[in-house]
């Protein structure tokens, strides 16, 4: 079992929401959960499971790479975190504001695309075929700037 270090008392102050959600669900608050939020938050952008396992390797070395999978999947579970499938990776993203990505379909680049995605007649088309859906979220697939500049050249 993990203590957590005075150092981690202190950053865990702005992870108040997950510590809440935890022990609400009656739930353990481990260092990994802590520290795998605090890094999804602090880098402001999409990673996916193995940038974040690298990430926290040097303040939690004995991390393995299926516990931050779960860890992640808790946090996606407990709506502080969303998954984005690219159809080649998963990322992750600890903006769960309303937003829509674009994938950069050469070098995976995931961005955000700020706006609403008014999605009702979709959502009812698909309740109607039988599916139970949730939610929608777009994707935009094509080039990010930068493969498209270099595809120009």
């Amino acid at each position: 079992m993990y203590e957590l270090t005075e150092h981690q008392n202190e950053r865990s102050e702005d992870q108040g929401d997950l510590i809440k959600l935890l022990h609400a669900r009656g739930q353990r608050v481990t260092p990994q959960r802590l520290v795998i939020l605090r890094e999804l938050r602090r880098r402001g952008q999409h990673a996916t499971a193995e940038e974040i396992h690298r990430a926290v390797h040097d303040e939690l070395p004995g991390t393995s790479i299926p516990t931050v999978y779960a860890t992640l999947e808790l946090l996606v579970e407990l709506g502080l975190v969303r998954r984005i499938d690219t159809g080649s990776a998963a990322f992750y993203d600890a903006g769960v504001e309303p937003h829509q990505h674009a994938v950069c379909r050469r070098c995976g680049r995931v961005q955000d695309v700020d706006g609403r995605l008014k999605a009702g007649a979709l959502l009812r088309a698909a309740d109607e075929a039988g599916f139970h859906s949730e939610a929608a979220e777009l994707i935009i697939s094509g080039l990010c700037a930068e493969c498209a500049a270099k595809e120009a050249a």
